[in-house]
């Protein structure tokens, strides 16, 4: 049994029995990591206050060849984003951030970008809030890096430029079509924010965060990113529809 290092980001964890728990992380090292955390719920235990949920921290591991379980032996936090100040915005746009790099990361696949990603995007909503335009950021990236966000920038039949135009996405084939050639069919994405759709690949997100665009762009940018996301998960995240309400609400 072999002791590994990795940094990780806490997504979250689970009561495994009456003392342990079980912690999902993501990895930059080796991606989705599951592990068993012994003793994490006793009120002495300095690793259960280590691994809460939304902490970036490194952690030291046992995993037997073949186990499905790491066993978690040693944490400490880098930092921890829910350790502040705790608005009710960041922490379910934080919580949502994590349910959805759960759902679209895998086990033993390292992905250091979407690593990345998910740090980033928590600093940046620490700083900025968490509004429509880091959410969108957020998950079109997750969608591009899992492989699931097709080239809108060109119309999947006649080749022509629509980043400036607009287009119809169609989500059963994974194409988009200029207004010629889908006989306007599919998803509209109209010219703004085909637009915007074509500078998130080319900024940071404390950048596009503080964009601003018209209720219609942001309409039409989140109903393409929720279809593609919903075509693929196969259903909604419940982690999403609180963070909604409270958006909604503010």
């Amino acid at each position: 049994m072999s002791l590994h290092e990795a940094e990780a980001i806490i997504l979250r964890h689970y009561p495994l029995s009456e003392a342990d728990r079980l912690i999902v992380l993501l990895t930059r090292e080796v991606g989705l990591l599951r592990g068993v955390v012994r003793g994490a719920k006793k009120p002495t235990s300095r690793l259960g206050a280590c691994l809460e949920p939304l902490n970036h921290a490194i952690v030291q591991y046992y995993l037997r060849e073949g186990a499905d379980l790491a066993r978690i032996i040693q944490c400490e936090i880098v930092y921890s984003f829910l350790g502040r100040v705790r608005s009710l915005d960041r922490v379910c746009g934080f919580t949502y951030f994590a349910e959805l790099a759960q759902e679209m990361s895998q086990e033993n696949n390292p992905n250091p970008v979407v690593f990345r990603l998910l740090l980033a995007s928590l600093r940046s909503g620490e700083q900025l809030g968490v509004n429509n335009q880091l959410l969108r950021y957020f998950e079109l990236w997750m969608l591009r890096l899992s492989g699931l966000l097709p080239d809108y920038d060109y119309c999947s039949n006649c080749g022509l430029c629509v980043k400036q135009k607009g287009f119809y996405a169609w989500l059963e084939g994974g194409q988009g079509r200029c207004e010629a050639c889908s006989g306007s069919r599919g998803l509209k994405v109209g010219p703004e924010a085909a637009a915007i759709l074509h500078r998130l690949q080319r900024l940071p997100p404390e950048v596009f965060a503080a964009l601003h665009w018209s209720e219609q762009a942001s309409r039409e940018l989140e109903d393409l990113s929720r279809s593609l996301l919903d075509w693929h998960l196969e259903r909604k995240l419940k982690s999403f529809r609180v963070l909604q309400e409270v958006l909604e609400g503010k």
